[in-house]
């Protein structure tokens, strides 16, 4: 029988927990009182680790439309979609990106496209992003797959980061191929982009050792990965009616990803938060969303940056990392 508290504290100091420990975290009941220690040690870890310094980034949906991946949780699935075809113009952008940076609060901004799009536009916007922005501000794609050459294209316009993903259930709720997945990882990296990862997108189907496997999967291909996103209930999808898993169980698996991977000198603690926040770092989404039922998410479950600000200081978070580069009061 493992003792929890004594997982948690051999991970709080650094030390590696065994697999079969991380997969205990991830099993324990919800509602228990050992969830309740793994998520407060985790979160005072976090606390701790990043001396109560929080981030907040920003995800703008740039190239929309009906996706041909045909994911079953995404708004944009060809086979379900209503939404038509969208090119958010370098003018729209650079609008976006003044307003949100105006507080200097935002020290992220990420690019989103559907799976397929006309990559000639995303490198002209990604160009675009860089002029308009502090080179103190990273720009983060999140797109389709991509080939070595497209990938160092994307570094040269200005690309610093991609978060890209092997998803649960990969090749079954859409049509996308696993190895093309990890082959773009590959090419992100050997390009000199930084590739942040995560498991998504969880359902109540997933098991202990699915989460695990896919978390350290891309991990051990020199992924940045932190990171945990559930399933939504987007209505029209067509896993609308799969099920959710709870705060609460996106918390555990959370806290338990954190602490399994507290040794290692990669973490990137709560990288890709989303909307919902997530430890250090809260993302907001402005524009169109794949989780979203709004045409515009900042109106919707994407929020803005001062709702990412907000939710930071109710998690106990008293600085923040501006765009500049300094450390301000959050």
């Amino acid at each position: 029988m493992y003792s929890v508290s004594e997982i948690v504290s051999e991970a709080t100091e650094r030390r590696r927990i065994s697999h079969e420990e991380s997969e205990y975290l991830l099993s324990l009941p919800e509602d228990s009182s050992d969830v309740s220690l793994l998520i407060d040690s985790a979160h005072r870890f976090v606390l701790d680790a990043t001396g109560s310094v929080a981030r907040i980034g920003a995800q703008i949906g740039v190239i929309l439309g009906p996706c041909y991946a045909d994911c079953g949780f995404c708004s944009f699935a060809a086979s379900t979609t209503d939404t038509e075809d969208y090119v958010m113009s370098p003018s729209e952008l650079a609008r976006y990106l003044r307003m949100i940076n105006e507080g200097g609060k935002v020290s992220g901004i990420s690019l989103m496209t559907i799976h397929q799009f006309d990559f000639d536009t995303l490198l002209d916007l990604v160009s675009t992003a860089r002029s308009v922005l502090p080179e103190s501000i990273p720009i983060t794609i999140n797109t389709g797959d991509l080939d070595p050459a497209e990938c160092r294209e994307l570094k040269s316009s200005g690309a610093d980061s991609a978060y890209h993903a092997l998803r649960l259930d990969e090749s079954i709720d859409n049509l996308l191929e696993p190895r093309q997945r990890l082959e773009t990882m590959k090419n992100l990296l050997a390009a000199g982009i930084k590739v942040i990862s995560g498991v998504e997108p969880i359902g109540p189907e997933h098991s202990p050792k699915e989460i695990l496997d896919t978390y350290w999967r891309t991990y051990d291909l020199g992924c940045n990965c932190c990171s945990a996103s559930r399933r939504e209930a987007v209505p029209g999808t067509r896993m609308y009616n799969s099920g959710e898993i709870s705060e609460r169980r996106l918390e555990q698996i959370r806290a338990a990803l954190v602490l399994s991977s507290a040794w290692c000198d990669r973490t990137e603690l709560g990288y890709y938060g989303g909307y919902y926040g997530g430890l250090n770092r809260a993302l907001c989404e402005y524009g169109g969303s794949p989780k979203d039922e709004y045409e515009i998410s900042e109106h919707g479950l994407g929020r803005t940056v001062e709702w990412a600000g907000a939710r930071l200081r109710s998690e106990g978070f008293g600085k923040l990392l501006l765009a500049d580069g300094s450390i301000g009061s959050l």
